[in-house]
Formats: C-alpha cells, structure tokens, sequence
C-alpha cells in the first residue's frame, strides 16, 4: 500500500485501532507506524484517551486469562467426553475449546477422553478375564468415572492452572 492509501485506511479506524498499531509496531511496517502516529496526532489524542486504551488492553488480558485460568468443563461436558470419547464425535467440541482459546478445557477435554477409553478397556478385560456381567462391568465403568473426576479436582486440575498461573505470570493467591 502507498501512504496515500494507509491514511485514508488509517482515517477511517479507531483511536484505540490505531493506538494499537503503534503499540504493536514491530507487527507492522514503517510507514504503517508513521501514518498510525501522524492519524493519532491530528486528532489530538488526550491522556485520557491513552489511560482509556490502557484499560481496554489490561481487560483484555484479564479475560484470556480468566478464560484459561478459571473456566473449566461443567460435570456435564466432564460425563460426555469420558462416556463418549469417540474422536469424530467430540472432535468438533474440543476444537472449538481450541479456537476460543479455552486451554484448561481443552485439556481436560483430553483427559476424560483419554481415562473414559482406558478404564473401558479395563472394563472389557476385566469382563474377559473374570467373567463377569455386563451389568457389573458397566457400573464399575461409571465408578471408574467417579475416579477419574475426584482426581481431576483434587489434582489434575490444580496442577493444571498452576501451570497456566505460571505461563501467563500470574502471582500464587491463597487458594491454589
């Protein structure tokens, strides 16, 4: 693009738009970041404004880290992706816990996966081995999921958002 067309461009956007092209100006061109300043100038951006991006940026980052911190699966999804671990039927659920950003949900999108298919296997060879009904295999299949969720939240699930704590910087709070 020439100058000409980055400041008709550039004229149409925001202030907080183009506070953010200055701010991220290893993400852009030169010229880009000349023409982003030269717009800002002209319209006699205010300290205000400059606290105002400030504030919208630092909600931002809140938000990220709330959702990959905070915002895991209900009992519901936990159930649904133990008991039916089929790839190509929760395929689509965790890949949009991936798209939106929802780490510790995809993650234990994963895990009740993974442990649902394994403790049905063990179901299957206890079955096998020892001859028992299938009534029998079925229940220790869903106790198996009470196992599976009590060491989720004891455990799994807290060394889970510590990481993220740690990988967003987030400082240890009295709850971990």
């Amino acid at each position: 693009m020439t100058k000409e067309e980055l400041q008709e461009t550039y004229s149409k956007l925001s202030t907080s738009e183009l506070m953010e092209i200055v701010d991220r100006k290893f993400s852009y061109t030169e010229i880009a970041v000349i023409v982003a300043m030269e717009e800002l100038s002209k319209r006699n951006v205010t300290e205000t404004d400059i606290q105002a991006y400030k504030k919208e940026i630092v909600d931002k980052i809140g938000q990220e880290i709330k959702k990959n911190v905070d915002d895991d699966l209900t009992l519901f999804q936990k159930n649904f992706f133990f008991f039916i671990f089929i790839p190509i039927i929760n395929f689509a659920l965790k890949r949009n816990f991936e798209d939106d950003g929802f780490i510790l949900k995809l993650n234990q999108a994963k895990y009740y996966s993974l442990l649902g298919f394994i403790f049905l296997i063990v179901s299957a060879l206890i079955s096998f081995v020892f001859d028992f009904s299938d009534i029998i295999i079925f229940a220790f299949w869903i106790l198996s999921f009470l196992v599976a969720y009590t060491f989720d939240e004891f455990f799994n699930r807290h060394r889970l958002i510590k990481k993220l704590k740690r990988q967003f910087r987030i400082g240890d709070s009295s709850n971990d």
